[in-house]
């Protein structure tokens, strides 16, 4: 069986239209469809059926899919290692990346991708829900994601904490490499009567005004859940997406907030003071996931050992 038709079928299991795989792989949907039918008769049987006007897998059709999985990995193992050896880390490389996580590794990144400008990148915005990050997986080459984890203990002291949670189980079966665990710390502006404090504990904010994130997200359901300890609520103010909006609010002392402790912009203090929390064990893994195969790339290696190295530098005692 040719591997490029097969390549098509795999295509349709993932897009589910005729339409949509001809766009993906800069075909017309007739091509699309001739190809498929070469595919059946080199299989000796019907791959896909038509429900309406939408054709579907068979379960011969689901078999071999998911049988080539392997050499579609495979295929693309061969090339990006013939491309690493021949010194061919060349072209464009697709990301997806979430606002806070562009602010703490894009520049950086970015940097360390200058000895390699035969490799470009294409930056696509996206910023959903953890479970949800796995299906971007087959439009881009590369998606930076988080969701929120439970840390091994607080972290109170300097270092990446260890994530006691496991991901999300859509990421099961995608190439996954760890970018960091980030704890949770509450801000405040410099001058606040906690701004001096090594750490604090749910007695210490109690009565204090909050802005977070909206309802239902990752932060802001830590942050439930931290006073939801001794039955209590958090008074919110305010709720924004926008990080740096939630940084201007306490800047302005007009609330406090629980940040990511390497994404906030506190500039040493003198904008904002992260004090961390003795009794909250919450924060967030950050990691980049990709299909099997985008993951052999020889250039889309080289991005994700470039983002590995970014964080790792981030975290990193001086």
């Amino acid at each position: 069986m040719d591997v490029r038709r097969l390549a098509l079928l795999r295509e349709l299991a993932r897009r589910s239209t005729v339409t949509e795989v001809a766009r993906a792989m800069s075909l017309t949907p007739t091509a699309v469809s001739q190809q498929l039918k070469l595919l059946e008769r080199e299989a000796g049987t019907p791959l896909l059926r038509r429900v309406g006007r939408r054709v579907e897998l068979t379960a011969a059709g689901r078999v071999l899919v998911e049988a080539s999985l392997d050499v579609e990995v495979s295929l693309a193992r061969l090339q990006g290692r013939w491309d690493e050896y021949r010194g061919e880390r060349r072209g464009m490389v697709r990301l997806s990346v979430f606002p806070t996580a562009g602010q703490l590794l894009l520049p950086g990144l970015v940097r360390r991708l200058e000895p390699w400008p035969d490799v470009s990148l294409e930056l696509v915005e996206s910023d959903v829900h953890g479970d949800d990050y796995a299906a971007l997986v087959d439009d881009v080459d590369l998606v930076v994601a988080h969701h929120a984890t439970e840390l091994a203990e607080p972290a109170v002291k300097p270092g990446i904490p260890r994530a006691a949670s496991r991901p999300p189980r859509t990421w099961h079966g995608l190439s996954v490499t760890e970018l960091l665990v980030e704890p949770l710390d509450v801000a405040v502006w410099p001058g606040h009567r906690l701004s001096t404090r090594r750490s604090v504990r749910l007695a210490d904010v109690r009565r204090e005004t909050w802005v977070s994130v909206p309802e239902g997200w990752p932060f802001d359901d830590a942050l439930r859940r931290w006073f939801a300890a001794d039955g209590s609520e958090p008074l919110v103010s305010h709720r924004f997406t926008d990080l740096r909006l939630q940084e201007a609010f306490v800047a302005a002392g007009l609330a406090i907030a629980l940040l990511p402790r390497f994404a906030a912009d506190n500039q040493d203090g003198q904008r904002l003071v992260l004090v961390p929390t003795r009794d909250l064990a919450l924060g967030r893994r950050m990691a980049v996931l990709s299909r099997r195969d985008h993951a052999e790339r020889a250039a889309a290696a080289l991005v994700r050992e470039a983002l590995v190295a970014e964080a790792d530098s981030l975290t990193s005692p001086a």
